[in-house]
């Protein structure tokens, strides 16, 4: 993680986030603390999410949109 803290800043806007960091993850949800994962955006429903919906690969290389439902996280850009 300390090699990205140089790189990353915090973005002003959930719209601008292209990182996210799991600072608390909660039973169930495959990833990993600490760790830091690219924020993905899903484009198709456009009528609820103008920017995209939001979602990263897990750990076990799967869709997960509760990312920011379950998880304490850091947003980047």
């Amino acid at each position: 993680m300390s090699a990205y803290n140089n790189k990353l800043l915090s973005p002003a806007t959930e719209d601008d986030a292209q990182y996210v960091c799991i600072k608390c993850s909660k039973h169930g949800c495959k990833v990993t603390v600490g760790q830091i994962y690219r924020l993905e955006r899903n484009y198709n429903n456009p009528q609820l999410f103008v920017g995209g919906e939001i979602y990263i690969v897990d750990d076990e290389q799967k869709d997960n949109y509760s990312i920011l439902m379950l998880c304490q996280t850091v947003l980047y850009k």
